[in-house]
């Protein structure tokens, strides 16, 4: 739910409901999440006993005990309809000690309001004014996260905040169970506020970062030669991973990941140190991850991905990485060999966006585990016949997703002629599948 009118701010109905409406119609225990638009502008202004304000909002709302999220959206000025800001256009009277004591009072009202908050977000989407007074507020509003995250959170998302010493050595930044980082380029602090979780975190999720920044999560900041090991990290999330690879970048040698079960990671996969590979085939469940050619070249190292070599993986996802794909002619045909049979015990296959070549071949060649009961081949494009030699392989299979290209087929009608399906039909009749669901779609492309 939101604590303000959903239009002021240029969302919709369809995306919150309002907190007052939820409790209207009988909804109060059942509000899980609140979301809380930060105004600096608000803030600077002196909060009287009879002026409607931040604090006094939710205090009229009363006991919320089933909250357990809070996200905090800081900005400045508020959106018009058409998507621009308006905001101050020109020196407010900037009011250091209001803004100090505001947040005293806010902080106080969702304390008592919404006292089992665990989960805690703060998002800093504010335009930037070239006003100094104006920027004066929105950055002492802003350098107060600290104190509105009030109490010690078990999961902490920050998305453009400006990390402090204050933040990352308080005590709500400490013991957290997952931790949700945007644009992370290994800076001190925020690498600190990372590994000084290290023994609690069980999710650590990274939006936009630089290869040798998620490096430096594995070395010790204080201590550069000593390993940072993550004992209870479960799920790591890795997006938009970028920059060169380094040759002369060092790798640990033994695991910073000893109980991983979920490596998703878009760009170029950071750790990729036989050491770390070879420690996930033990106990990894969820892989999903985009390849360059120095993960293809430790692909074919057999010792690490031989066939069945992960004891635990049950979902499967490599592609060509978004940056190798857009500059090579490479087909993916050696990674969809590697992939199949990664694991004896594996239910989803995913081969999206890929190019393969010499279908019958692979078909032929790959023994798909008798476990696998969803195939997903998005993007990849199959003529009517590979796709059947596909299924016909994986009699198991239960759900599968394809994207069909042939030159038999009518692509201006985006559809198959009652000849052509007659003509698959009594080709493949003798055939049986178990499949449940069937997603097609027609690949066009031009000759």
């Amino acid at each position: 739910v939101i604590l303000h009118s959903a239009d002021t701010y240029g969302f919709t109905d369809k995306d919150f409901t309002r907190v007052e409406d939820a409790i209207a119609n009988g909804c109060r225990h059942c509000i899980r999440s609140v979301f809380v638009m930060v105004n600096a502008e608000n803030f600077n202004a002196k909060w009287s006993p009879r002026m409607s304000n931040m604090a006094s909002i939710i205090r009229e709302l009363g006991l919320l005990r089933s909250v357990r999220s809070v996200t905090y959206y800081f900005t400045l000025g508020y959106p018009h309809i058409d998507g621009e800001y308006i905001v101050p256009d020109s020196d407010l009277v900037y009011h250091a000690d209001n803004i100090t004591n505001n947040i005293n009072t806010f902080v106080a009202a969702v304390r008592d309001a919404m006292p089992r908050i665990r989960n805690v977000r703060a998002y800093n989407y504010r335009p930037v004014i070239s006003i100094p007074s104006v920027e004066q507020v929105a950055t002492q509003v802003l350098e107060s996260v600290t104190k509105i995250i009030d109490r010690r959170p078990d999961h902490l998302s920050l998305a453009h905040i400006g990390f402090t010493d204050e933040l990352v050595a308080s005590p709500v930044t400490e013991s957290l169970q997952s931790i949700l980082l945007s644009d992370y380029q290994g800076r001190e602090l925020e690498t600190v506020l990372i590994q000084r979780n290290a023994s609690t975190l069980e999710k650590l999720h990274i939006e936009t970062a630089s290869l040798s920044a998620c490096l430096k999560l594995v070395w010790d900041y204080s201590q550069p030669s000593e390993l940072v090991v993550f004992t209870s990290l479960k799920h790591m999330i890795i997006k938009w991973a970028h920059g060169q690879r380094n040759p002369n970048e060092r790798h640990p040698t033994a695991t910073p990941f000893p109980r991983l079960e979920t490596l998703v990671c878009r760009g170029f996969l950071p750790f990729i140190a036989p050491a770390i590979l070879t420690d996930f085939q033990t106990h990894l469940r969820h892989l999903d991850v985009e390849a360059d050619q120095r993960l293809l070249d430790i692909y074919n190292q057999d010792e690490i991905f031989t066939k069945g070599s992960f004891k635990t993986l049950g979902y499967v996802s490599l592609r060509w990485g978004y940056y190798f794909n857009s500059n090579t002619g490479y087909t993916c045909t050696p990674l969809a060999y590697k992939s199949a049979g990664l694991s004896d015990c594996m239910h989803t296959l995913c081969l999206r966006d890929m190019r393969l070549k010499n279908i019958s071949l692979l078909v032929s060649e790959v023994q798909f585990p008798q476990t696998l009961r969803n195939l997903d081949m998005a993007n990849t494009m199959l003529s009517i016949d590979d796709a059947m030699a596909i299924l016909i392989m994986c009699p198991q299979v239960l759900k599968a997703n394809l994207s069909l290209t042939d030159v038999s087929l009518n692509l201006e009608a985006d559809t198959l002629t009652t000849e052509e399906i007659v003509k698959y039909q009594d080709r493949y009749r003798d055939n049986a599948a178990r499949i449940k669901y069937l997603g097609l779609k027609s690949w066009k492309c031009k000759s």
